[in-house]
């Protein structure tokens, strides 16, 4: 076998080391560098995420202190009637009268808005309705009225009887009921508090 000169030998050696370095790095440096460019990926997400939670954890006592305040809020605007006026809440009360009424199939005769009633901070506003239901249906729409929200109450109830002409069918049957009443509830901002309000600077309630 004839062996290579020295001119081209050197250069195959050299050629073989590349090789062995190059098996040599694809056997065992790559997979480490591989590894550890995964490892760097994965702790810069894990920093990521840590400062992340850090700023919602930051952030948290002033989202508490406004979620208490939304609540109570709420807490102070349950049960009182909304609107930008009062013929707007008035026209609200008559229509839940009339929808309570027609469900229990009985006859809305009449509906009075009665004058606005200031009590202190706060002011009354009260229909008076005059209705023709019998015995369950009466029953429905006052348990209706007294259930629902916003907060509605009962005054003055007068049920009476209705004797028509043929009174011996009436008699023997359930007679109807002659139902008057005054339905009201009550809206926030009374013209005391707007007074309170204006003599303390507030802007709003002076343009009022």
């Amino acid at each position: 076998m004839r062996s290579l000169p020295p001119a081209a030998s050197r250069p195959l050696a050299v050629l073989i080391l590349l090789g062995a370095i190059g098996l040599v790095y694809l056997g065992a440096l790559e997979p480490l560098l591989d590894d550890y460019r995964t490892t760097s990926e994965a702790i810069a997400d894990r920093q990521a995420a840590i400062a992340r939670f850090r700023r919602v954890a930051a952030e948290l006592p002033q989202r508490r202190a406004e979620l208490a305040t939304l609540r109570q809020r709420q807490a102070a605007s349950v049960g009182f009637l909304e609107g930008t006026n009062d013929a707007l809440i008035a026209a609200q009360i008559q229509n839940r009268i009339k929808a309570l009424v027609e469900a229990a199939r009985g006859e809305l005769k009449s509906t009075q808005v009665l004058p606005v009633q200031e009590e202190g901070k706060y002011r009354r506003i009260t229909i008076r309705v005059q209705m023709m239901l019998d015995t369950e249906a009466a029953q429905s729409v006052l348990y209706g009225v007294e259930t629902a929200s916003p907060l509605l109450f009962l005054d003055n109830l007068d049920m009476r009887a209705h004797i028509g002409a043929d009174r011996h069918r009436e008699t023997a049957q359930d007679p109807p009921l002659d139902v008057r009443l005054d339905v009201y509830g009550y809206m926030r901002g009374g013209k005391a508090a707007e007074r309170q309000s204006v003599a303390s600077g507030d802007p709003q309630a002076a343009a009022r």
